[in-house]
């Protein structure tokens, strides 16, 4: 079994006025509705686990009420942590509360704030699972990059043939993966600044595979306006 994890418990709100990015509005539905969607249409994700702070799941429940696909799916919610990698293991732990532990294979981890992931891409981050721990979505670096040991001066040149820039969604051998952020707490995991970063520590092997310039985080009122630019030309 698959199990999709939607991390909503951010609560940052640089879009504008006082609701947490994830539930404004975009295109007539409460963006994290959009986030949902592939994993509701897809059949290889089984469940999904929401991550979100108790005041706002009624809100969540009504803005899914007219998508069964998402809806039958909800396994349950999950309280939001200290910070974003405490608030996977919340939904990696929800799922063992659940009794689900022993049915669950693979986990795919998802921000409600990215609202253009599509099927494919996480029908390829769950297929990469077959002869890997984990896998992730990546984007080429297109830039001449530099390393600064002080932020002031340029000291080293980077080939960045070699370095990527990391996307969601992200998936991962369930068990595996828990044990790996387990192995963090109670001080590690508070530094941790990429979902794959505990497996990686772990040893767990982590595939890439090709990511989507469209996929991007929506974080600021610009990121809101490109979005719905993007939504106004889909229809």
């Amino acid at each position: 079994m698959n199990v999709a994890i939607i991390l909503a418990g951010g609560v940052g709100s640089r879009v504008g006025g006082d609701v947490p990015k994830q539930f404004v509005d975009l295109a007539g539905e409460m963006m994290i509705v959009h986030s949902l969607e592939p994993f509701g249409n897809l059949p290889i994700v089984q469940n999904i686990i929401i991550v979100a702070d108790d005041k706002w799941r009624e809100d969540i429940e009504n803005a899914i009420v007219d998508y069964p696909a998402i809806s039958e799916k909800i396994l349950g919610y999950a309280d939001p942590g200290q910070n974003r990698q405490l608030s996977i293991l919340s939904g990696l732990e929800a799922i063992e509360l659940l009794g689900l532990g022993d049915m669950t294979d693979n986990v795919i981890i998802h921000d409600a704030a990215r609202p253009f992931v599509t099927e494919d891409l996480i029908t390829a981050c769950l297929e990469a699972l077959s002869d890997h721990d984990g896998a992730m979505p990546v984007l080429p670096m297109n830039d001449t990059v530099y390393l600064s040991h002080g932020g002031v001066q340029v000291d080293e040149l980077l080939d960045r043939n070699t370095i990527f820039a990391g996307q969601a969604p992200e998936a991962f051998v369930y068990k595996k993966y828990l044990e790996a952020n387990r192995k963090l707490i109670p001080d590690k995991i508070l530094v941790i600044h990429g979902s794959s970063e505990p497996a990686v520590m772990a040893g767990m092997k982590v595939a890439m595979i090709p990511g989507d310039v469209r996929n991007f985080k929506i974080t600021s009122a610009a990121d809101m306006e490109r979005a719905e630019e993007i939504f106004r030309e889909k229809y």
